[in-house]
Parts: structure tokens; C-alpha cells; sequence
């Protein structure tokens, strides 16, 4: 960004999250999963067995009456943002929509894939509609999937990917070896992630505002948000900003909680790309709304057809909002106490190693959410915009914040060269990376962007760059403090619970 520029952009920014536009209502949210699962005195296998009977009971029922009436299912899937809005459809009605949406295979005849085969298109594969491929074509995607549960099932639905999950971003369409190698990460949680980034981000902003009338030429501030570093602004003697020293967010101060390289801002935002890039799902919102490079994303086809496969409104704005919600209702995962007291011990042991050996400072342990709304609507006047309080154990009081234990420090990191790609990928260099929270990381395996690491230990020697110093210490420790560790992190976990596969 031009440093004359900066004042303008800044103004428009602290505009954007200004209370002058007009926000829906907020609602609690309702948790996709059993709460009850994550405290003290969890349900009895046994209870938790009827409850995932009924619930395969109710699905095969489901899949009868489709068979007897084609099509009737994905008449009540194809939900209406004006019902939505008319308050007709309640959160947790949504949710159950967006959870049946996430597992459901897809068709050609909804819209699977693209047919751009046939109109001689360089985007898409040779074969006729779906038109499935591992290795995508540029932002146009594969599509390489038929249903979101494909790819995000360890642990349960929402869960992350395995090695064979890994999807091959902004390829030739072919080979892996052109393409950004991604690992599916697990989806817990990430709506809380997504409010505190705003958090971070209007913080930024602030700070960056403050500093422009307060700095004389020659001075410099660090810019912080939740006590995370995010380099230094400097005034320059002509009275501009120098923004060089900035590192870790984007020129914007836009904190994006999403991807593996901090791409993507919102829960939205994920949705609505990963419909297109990964199913071929071509959701209303992105085919009508005109952007550069539309072609490139969406198809050369009709403006109402632009991936050419005859279907026209393949998502409708309130699936994308169902889809949404059923994300941003799964919860956090959990600190699982050990209930042996020598592990109990160990662990408390690994919580100070974690910190001794630096680990600490990228994956922050906790970060206080003091406003822990989200808008999952297609603008904020339009519904949902929930709070998220419900998902947190112990919730909060009233003006009280929540404490969120997310480790992870919202920020990209240089790693170095053993975990940088061959180019950037969408403007962030080849060798940074955002921190992942590591909540749930007993139950994330695979590690790291490809996952390449089977272990947490194997991730852990692979850091460079800002994390070499702790991957040397980790290396360093004794046999007692580096089992107490990995004890450590296995109480970062998934609530266990019983269901059936589909």
C-alpha cells in the first residue's frame, strides 16, 4: 500500500466497522453439538448410543422417503434467505439444515461439477459433467469432491482430513506437482476464531489511526492487538506513514483467521469458496456479484451458468447461510484432565515445558473474546448474527469476556525454508504461514499444510524460521520433558462421542 494512500484507506476501514450500517438482531446460538459432552459428567455410552440410533433411524427413514419421492429432500434443503429473515426458520432448525446440507452428496442434476468440457474451456477437465479432478485448474478449483463430509470427517463431522484428503490448490488441473498442496483442518471452534480476528482487526485499526495523528516524524509505535506483536509503524519525516515494518497481517490490518496461510476472513467467505472450488457448487451470491478475474473463478460459460453444466442457482443465499451456521455452531474442543494422577501430573508438567521451551509465544494459550457476535447472514442486517457464548464452557457473565483457549496467536509467522512453497499464494510470501490454534491437536493428525508430519513431534522439528529456536529446544529436552509434553498436548482434544458412519 502507498503510504499516501494510508490515511484514506484507513478512514474508510474504521468506517466499514463503524455502528452507522444497520445489523440484525442477535440470537444465541445453539451448539451442533451436545453440550453436555464437554463437561464434568458426560453422557453414559449407553445414552449417547440411543441418541445416535434414533438419529440413524431418522436418516434411513429420510433416505426411504426419497426413494419414494425423488427430489423431496432437496426441495426442503434448498432454504430461503427471505424465510430466514422473516425469522420463519429458527437457529437451531438452520442448523439441522446446514449439518444435513454439509453430508449430503450432491448430484449432477444440482448442479455437481461443470460441463465446461464441452464449450472447449482450458478450465476444465476433458470429461463430461461432474467433471471431477484431484488437482485444480488456477481459483476455478477441481471441483474434486461431492460432498463437504468428505473431506472434513476425522473425529466426527467437521473434523479435519487425512493425508489422502489433501486437495492440490491453484494447479494446471493435472499434475500435483503445479499445484499448493492443503490439508483439511479441523472446523471446531472456528467461528469463535473468526471473532476474535474482528476483534484484532478493529483493534489494529484503532492503533494505526492513533499513531497516524500522535507520531511525530522520526517516531515509531508497535502495533499490538490482544497483546500480539504485529511490528512497528514509523512516521516519516514528510508525514506519512511507513508501513515496512508491519509483519504478520496484511497492508489492510485485516486479521483473516482462515487457511492455512491467514487468507480468508470469514466464516462466509469459506463457505461460499469452498462450494465452488471444491464441489463445483456455484452458490448466487459469487455468480452475482461482478469482480475481476470472474471468469477465472466461476467459468466462461452464461452469466447464469457460468460453469456451463445446464443447472442454474445451485446454492441459494439461505444454504449458503444454513452451511454457515452448521459451522459456526460446532465447538471448541476441550482440555481433557487425565483421570490417572500420574498423566494428570505429566501433563501440568508438559504446560510448563510448553512454555519454557517458546512455544508459548506463537501459540498463545488464551485470548479474551469481549464482544463474541458473529454475522453469518449475506450482509449484517440480515439474519443470523449470533452470539457465540453457548459454545464456551462456563460461559461468561454479563460484560464479562470470554476466555478462549485456542493457542494460536492469529498471525502469520516466516517458518522457513523447509516449509516454503515454490511461490506465494494470494499475496503472502512462500515461507509464512498463520499459526494454527492447536486445540484439538490430539485429534487433527495429520500436521502441518501438506500433512506431511504424522506426529506432533516430526511438525515440531519441521519448524524454521521464527520457530527453529523452539524446534531446537524441543530437540534439546530430556526424555521426562519431552513425554510430559506430548502428554500436554493430548489433553488438547475432541470430546469423545458415539455416532454412526454414513
Amino acid at each position: 500500500m502507498r503510504p499516501a494512500c494510508f490515511a484514506l484507506t484507513l478512514l474508510a476501514l474504521l468506517s466499514w466497522g463503524s455502528g452507522c450500517r444497520r445489523v440484525a438482531q442477535v440470537e444465541p446460538i445453539t451448539p451442533a453439538e451436545d453440550p453436555q459432552l464437554r463437561g464434568l459428567s458426560p453422557p453414559s455410552p449407553q445414552e449417547q448410543a440411543q441418541r445416535a440410533i434414533s438419529e440413524r433411524f431418522q436418516r434411513r427413514e429420510q433416505a426411504f422417503r426419497e426413494l419414494l419421492q425423488p427430489g423431496t429432500q432437496w426441495q426442503v434443503l434448498r432454504v430461503d434467505q427471505g424465510q430466514i429473515d422473516q425469522r420463519r426458520i429458527s437457529i437451531a432448525r438452520l442448523i439441522d439444515l446446514g449439518k444435513e446440507l454439509f453430508r449430503t452428496d450432491f448430484t449432477v442434476e444440482q448442479g455437481l461439477g461443470n460441463g465446461l468440457a464441452g464449450h472447449g474451456s482450458n478450465l476444465a477437465g476433458p470429461r463430461p459433467a461432474p467433471n471431477l479432478r484431484h488437482v485444480h485448474r488456477g481459483e476455478f478449483g477441481g471441483p474434486d469432491a461431492t460432498r463437504c463430509a468428505a473431506c472434513h470427517h476425522f473425529g466426527g463431522l467437521g473434523g479435519g482430513g487425512g493425508k489422502i484428503d489433501t486437495t492440490f490448490f491453484l494447479g494446471d488441473g493435472d499434475r500435483p506437482d503445479s499445484a499448493l498442496p492443503r490439508n483439511p483442518k479441523d472446523l471446531h471452534g472456528t467461528s469463535l476464531l473468526q471473532a476474535l480476528a474482528d476483534e484484532m482487526s478493529r483493534e489494529l485499526r484503532a492503533n494505526a489511526s492513533a499513531a497516524d495523528r500522535s507520531l511525530k516524524p522520526g517516531e515509531s509505535v508497535l502495533l499490538t492487538s490482544k497483546g500480539v506483536g504485529f511490528g512497528y509503524i514509523r512516521k516519516r519525516s514528510d508525514g506519512s506513514l511507513d508501513l515496512t515494518g508491519i509483519h504478520g497481517v496484511s497492508p489492510d490490518l485485516v486479521v483473516r483467521p482462515f487457511g492455512w496461510k491467514g487468507t480468508t476472513a470469514t466464516l462466509r467467505q469459506v463457505v461460499l469458496y469452498s462450494l465452488q472450488q471444491h464441489l463445483g457448487i456455484q452458490a448466487d451470491e459469487l455468480v452475482h456479484s461482478p469482480s475481476p478475474g470472474r471468469s477465472e473463478l466461476l467459468g466462461s460459460g452464461p452469466d447464469e451458468d457460468p460453469d456451463s453444466d445446464g443447472v442454474r442457482h445451485e446454492a441459494t443465499d439461505g444454504m449458503v447461510t444454513a452451511l454457515t451456521t452448521f459451522v459456526a455452531a460446532l465447538p471448541p474442543p476441550i482440555e481433557e484432565v487425565p483421570e490417572v494422577s500420574t498423566f494428570a501430573l505429566r501433563s501440568a508438567r508438559g504446560s510448563e515445558v510448553f512454555s519454557q521451551i517458546g512455544c508459548a509465544k506463537c501459540h498463545v494459550p488464551t485470548m479474551q473474546l469481549h464482544e463474541p457476535v458473529v454475522s453469518l447472514g449475506p450482509t449484517w442486517s440480515r439474519r443470523p448474527r449470533v452470539d457465540l457464548s453457548p459454545l464456551v464452557v462456563g460461559a461468561r457473565k454479563a460484560r464479562e469476556p470470554l476466555t478462549v483457549r485456542l493457542y494460536s496467536d492469529l498471525r502469520r509467522h516466516n517458518m522457513g525454508e523447509a516449509l516454503a512453497e515454490p511461490r506465494h499464494y494470494r499475496g503472502v510470501p512462500a515461507d509464512e504461514w498463520l499459526t494454527p490454534p492447536l486445540w484439538g491437536v490430539a485429534s487433527s493428525a495429520p500436521y502441518l499444510h501438506d500433512g506431511r508430519a504424522p506426529t506432533v513431534d516430526v511438525a515440531i522439528r519441521a519448524h524454521g524460521g521464527e520457530g527453529e529456536a523452539a524446534a531446537k529446544a524441543f530437540a534439546a529436552l530430556s526424555l521426562e520433558d519431552s513425554a510430559a509434553l506430548r502428554v500436554f498436548l493430548q489433553t488438547l482434544t475432541r470430546p469423545q462421542s458415539l455416532e454412526f458412519k454414513p
